[in-house]
């Protein structure tokens, strides 16, 4: 008889003790096992603690509203990002402004849910991001060979989840590592932008096309030289296209 798979496990961190057991309850019900967590007293600890043994699928941060304790969060968060490239991110926040979530979107977080909003939409975000993991594992298993990626200096480590160009490891979020994933295995090919989210953010994705621009512009300055673009080349009125130099 094959084993029951065990429920998604969340992690909800948030230092309301109301609001974080109605966002319990609501994901309880919906199939998930939940951890609950105060923030940010146990938040250092717990990003901190090794990563060994069974972990969470999703973490889900509520951020907290003051500038200081803020900062401090996103400084945390962006630290264990640079160890952790894969466990995906959905931060909370008063974000008014596009400048704004963007920029918390650079910290390494996946999605962003602007305050206020409901916990249906809260139970929905984190189905999505879930099916986009699934989707990427059963990828990963399904392509057991090309598991190193090459493109001139620039190398792709898949199994790793690293990026080294001329030998010098590159610290990139998920969200690059998956889209540079995407062109390298593409090469040559004009991909459009809702080509990309698809692929990439998955067929979920609530929001718009121009955070391909985005995430594009952010792998130009880490893995080219300023004022040259090489490696991804703009396709006017379509999208993008990755030309991989020879080796």
């Amino acid at each position: 008889m094959a084993a029951t798979p065990q429920p998604a496990w969340i992690r909800l961190v948030a230092d309301d003790p109301i609001w974080r057991e109605q966002c319990h309850l609501a994901l309880i019900q919906e199939g998930f096992r939940v951890d609950q967590q105060p923030a940010p007293q146990q938040l250092k600890d717990l990003l901190s603690a090794p990563l060994v043994g069974e972990r969470p699928v999703l973490w889900v941060v509520n951020l907290p509203s003051e500038r200081h304790d803020l900062v401090a969060t996103l400084a945390l968060l962006q630290r264990w990002r640079r160890r952790d490239l894969l466990t995906p991110l959905l931060l909370l926040a008063d974000a008014a402004t596009e400048e704004e979530r963007v920029e918390l979107l650079d910290t390494g977080a996946d999605d962003v849910l602007v305050r206020p909003f409901g916990l249906r939409e809260l139970v929905a975000r984190c189905r999505a991001m879930l099916r986009r993991v699934r989707r990427m594992e059963q990828s990963v298993r399904l392509s057991q060979a090309g598991t190193v990626l090459e493109a001139g200096s620039l190398q792709l480590f898949r199994e790793q989840c690293r990026v080294c160009v001329d030998g010098e490891e590159v610290n990139l979020t998920p969200r690059e590592f998956r889209l540079l994933e995407c062109f390298m295995l593409q090469p040559g090919r004009a991909l459009s932008r809702d080509q990309l989210i698809e692929q990439v953010w998955g067929a979920d994705y609530c929001g718009n096309n121009k955070s391909v621009d985005v995430h594009v512009l952010w792998l130009r300055r880490k893995l080219e030289q300023p004022g040259q673009p090489s490696l991804f080349i703009t396709v006017r009125g379509i999208g993008y296209r990755f030309a991989a130099p020879p080796r």
